[in-house]
Order: C-alpha cells, then structure tokens, then sequence
C-alpha cells in the first residue's frame, strides 16, 4: 500500500502526546510493540519516533494522510493510552523520519551524555524529561532524539 510516492504532496504529518496506563511498561514490552507496530506501519508507508519519557509517549507519524488517521483512531481507542493529545497535524513535503518504519526512544534509559544535552534543553520532574505541551516544542525533542539516536545507533563503524 504505497500510496505516498516519492515526491507525492500527500503526505501529513501527526504529534500527539499521552500518557501511558500500564502500571509497568517493561523495555522488552515496549521493544515488541515496536517491532509489530514497525512491521504493520512498513506496509502502510508509515513512518515515526516513539519517545517514552516516564509515564508519558510522545510520538509522530509521517506517511499517507488517510493510513495516518486511520492509525491515529486506534491509537485513541487503545487503552495503554490515556490523556491523548494530538499536538499537531500538517502536511509536509519532506518526512524527518523516512528511515523508520516504528522506532522507539525511551529518553530515560539513554546514556548520561545523550540525556544532559536533553536536559540542558528541555524541563526535567521528577527524572523524567518533561514531554513538551507546545507542537514546536515536541517538534524540536523529537528532532533532537532522532539526532541523538541516529548518532548512536546507527553511525557507520570506525566512525567518530
């Protein structure tokens, strides 16, 4: 289902916000969910960043307007979600996360120099860095998550 070829003016992009309602969210929980979510969005030219920060999600989705609100109304019936926010809604002519079927970032578990430059950048309570209410704002930590994931994970070997 490739309806968003490249090039094509039919491509939005979707942020929203929640909290999480699990009592745990284990990293290996939340890695399956990556995967299976990676799998499905692949086929429906989805792409996009999962934060984690505490309790609350911040995602974005980047593909075919009607694959992405299709995925956004499950996403508002999906009871591991509370607190649902769409942040902001745009269509775009560029995806910032084309490489990425699904991937997630969960901004505790990141190593001390990755999270100071979030800190030094973003609020922090209670350990957690704050997910942004503002769409520039949410905007900007997913940008800079992507950069500092992207840095890390998938930088070419014997690279600085």
């Amino acid at each position: 289902m490739n309806s968003s070829q490249p090039g094509s003016s039919k491509t939005c992009r979707l942020i929203y916000k929640s909290r999480t309602s699990w009592d745990l969210l284990s990293n290996e929980v939340l890695l399956e969910l990556a995967r299976t979510s990676a799998d499905k969005n692949a086929e429906r030219d989805i792409t996009g960043l999962l934060i984690l920060s505490g309790e609350s999600f911040l995602q974005v989705l980047e593909g075919p307007p009607d694959e992405v609100n299709d995925l956004y109304l499950r996403i508002a019936h999906d009871e591991r979600h509370g607190k649902l926010r769409l942040l902001r809604y745009e269509s775009i002519s560029r995806r910032s996360f084309k490489d990425w079927a699904m991937h997630v970032v969960d901004l505790d578990d990141l190593p001390m120099p990755q999270r100071q430059v979030l800190i030094r950048k973003y609020p922090v309570e209670e350990g957690s860095i704050v997910i942004p209410d503002d769409d520039h704002l949410a905007l900007a930590l997913l940008l800079d998550a992507r950069r500092l994931t992207v840095s890390e994970t998938e930088r070419p070997s014997g690279s600085a």
